[in-house]
């Protein structure tokens, strides 16, 4: 019993072997292929991400920063995030808009969620405190 167990499993691991390089080369350069449902979750993920480095660089520099453009990861971190770009945009592969609001200590991130456009019932929002 024993050995026809080991020789199944065997039979399986080398059926196995190749599958997952052949589906990985055809997916789009995000984490999760688009259409698949989890575009929200990623959008989420990214607007948390960004969050984090902004908050980093509130505490480093004493302000927020003026633009996305000059966000980025901590020093150690930063080999982690190439290309950076790819981390400053949504589930859907659009640029994650930022706001920052002097006035009032605050930035805001947004994503125009699955429709593309902005002020919709479906943009993910992000507010944070500068």
């Amino acid at each position: 019993m024993t050995r026809r167990l080991c020789l199944t499993l065997v039979l399986a691991v080398i059926g196995c072997v190749g599958e997952g390089d052949a589906t990985r080369d055809t997916l789009p350069d995000t984490l999760a292929p688009i259409g698949s449902g989890t575009e929200l979750l990623l959008t989420r993920e990214r607007l948390s991400l960004v969050d984090g480095w902004i908050r980093a660089s509130i505490a480093r520099d004493g302000k927020a920063p003026e633009s996305l453009e000059i966000v980025q990861p901590p020093e150690g971190e930063a080999a982690l995030y190439v290309p950076l770009e790819r981390y400053k945009r949504d589930g859907w592969g659009r640029a994650i808009e930022y706001e920052y609001l002097p006035q009032a200590r605050a930035y805001r991130l947004r994503s125009p969620g699955e429709d593309g456009t902005l002020g919709t019932a479906d943009d993910v929002t992000l507010d944070g405190e500068a």
